[in-house]
């Protein structure tokens, strides 16, 4: 192993350059290169990295990222939001907390059918926010909702993180989909809950929308709404993660049914034209390169890092500790929420899981239960300040006199949820692995 204060030079460095606020991809990627040549000369570093980019080029499971963004691109323009909030919000909206807790109802929906953080949050905020401030919701549990919902995606299927974590890790993706539905739903269930109460305790939080909107239709209308906007959705989210777990088709597959099955619920609603299909392949292309560019680069800078041995480092210095396997992974976890909240959640997965994955199978845990514990951190690092990225898509989107700080402090209560809800998943795993059994 080469001298530990070349390994503490490299981190030390890229920490430096990170915080001077150049992008993550091309700091990565720029320091992989300046250590690799230093230490290894141009030829030694030049075949590493043809060797990383041929990997990334040959990988069949990163064609499911163009497809699924583009999926996720075409129903965000679809409409389909629109007519789920509309009908929900006449079902739930006479609750107390109701309009919040239709915006998780409906957030877990596009999660499980775009995989994109950015566009649920966008997309609610700009439904959702406006109409719980004019009903006089609590600016943060509004805000809250919306911005923690919002990003379920990084656990429900079709999920980007989880494309990635599963080609980086070498599982299966199929199984990490399957183990991503039992944590989503869970946190799903847990945000319901904590808003319910919390209107009960204090029925101001979350008021219910007047009577006579309540009763603007009757119960079959209702009815009627409800199936008519949740159908196609649904039917979208079936034919997707149905053709994967039941081993009908490959997540690859399933990511192409996806897209031709978004143009479909496009057309349904009549929004679906050339100028929208030019648009989302657009955003495709931008988030695609986007994602790649972090996902070579990232690679190069852990090839460069391991190569020292800075892998081997840290084993030995978490496996020397004089500690059991739980406390080891408590550690573990914290780096990465740490990280969380200084890096983007790509910089994150893929700085990680080269470092920690072989850790943690050396302590004995199940891999699937570890990448799907893996994503529920790197989504606390949306709402983990300063970096909260989900903030900054709110804000985005939210109206003008809404302060930046009052979304920062709307993150606390919901983080809280989700680290609870990482310790269930530690005392039942079967939440997470009992359906990737089944597979």
């Amino acid at each position: 192993m080469m001298d530990i204060s070349i390994i503490l030079i490299v981190f030390a460095v890229f920490l430096l350059v990170l915080l001077l606020g150049h992008p993550l991809a091309f700091t990565l990627g720029g320091l992989a290169i300046i250590f690799g040549v230093l230490l290894w000369g141009n030829v030694g570093v030049l075949n590493m990295f043809i060797r990383t980019l041929s990997n990334l080029a040959t990988s069949i499971a990163y064609v499911a990222i163009p497809l699924f963004i583009f999926m996720g691109a075409i129903l965000e323009r679809s409409g389909a939001a629109d007519d789920l909030f509309e009908s929900m919000y006449i079902v739930l909206g006479k609750l107390k907390g109701g309009l919040a807790i239709t915006t998780v109802v409906i957030c877990t929906l596009l999660a499980a059918s775009t995989g994109i953080i950015g566009a649920s949050i966008t997309v609610m905020g700009m439904l959702a926010m406006p109409t719980m401030l004019k009903h006089k919701y609590n600016l943060r549990l509004a805000a809250g909702s919306v911005m923690s919902s919002g990003c379920l995606g990084t656990l429900i299927p079709p999920s980007i993180i989880l494309i990635i974590y599963g080609a980086q890790a070498q599982i299966s993706i199929a199984k990490l989909f399957a183990g991503g539905i039992g944590a989503g739903l869970l946190l799903a269930f847990m945000y319901i809950a904590y808003i319910a109460i919390r209107c009960i305790i204090n029925p101001n939080y979350g008021p219910a929308i007047p009577q006579q909107e309540a009763d603007k239709y009757n119960t079959s209308q209702k009815l009627v709404m409800t199936i008519k906007s949740i159908a196609p959705t649904l039917g979208l989210i079936l034919a997707v993660l149905g053709s994967i777990l039941f081993g009908l088709a490959t997540p690859t597959e399933a990511a192409a049914i996806g897209a031709l099955g978004a143009a479909i619920i496009a057309l349904f609603h009549g929004k679906l034209s050339w100028n929208m299909i030019k648009e989302s392949c657009f955003v495709t292309m931008k988030t695609t390169a986007m994602i790649m560019w972090i996902i070579l680069c990232a690679s190069m800078f852990t090839a460069v890092f391991l190569g020292l041995g800075g892998g081997r480092l840290i084993s030995e210095l978490m496996l020397g500790l004089d500690m059991n396997r739980w406390a080891i992974l408590s550690i573990i976890l914290f780096i990465i929420l740490i990280m969380g909240m200084f890096i983007d959640s790509y910089g994150v997965l893929l700085i990680g899981v080269p470092i920690f994955t072989p850790l943690v199978y050396s302590l004995g845990f199940d891999p699937i239960w570890f990448g799907i514990m893996y994503a529920v951190m790197i989504q606390s690092s949306y709402i983990s300040p300063p970096f909260a990225y989900a903030v900054f898509y709110l804000k985005g989107v939210s109206p003008p006199d809404v302060p930046t700080m009052e979304l920062y402090k709307a993150t606390f209560p919901f983080l809280l949820i989700q680290i609870i809800a990482l310790v269930i998943l530690a005392l039942f795993p079967q939440i997470i692995t009992w359906l990737p059994s089944l597979i």
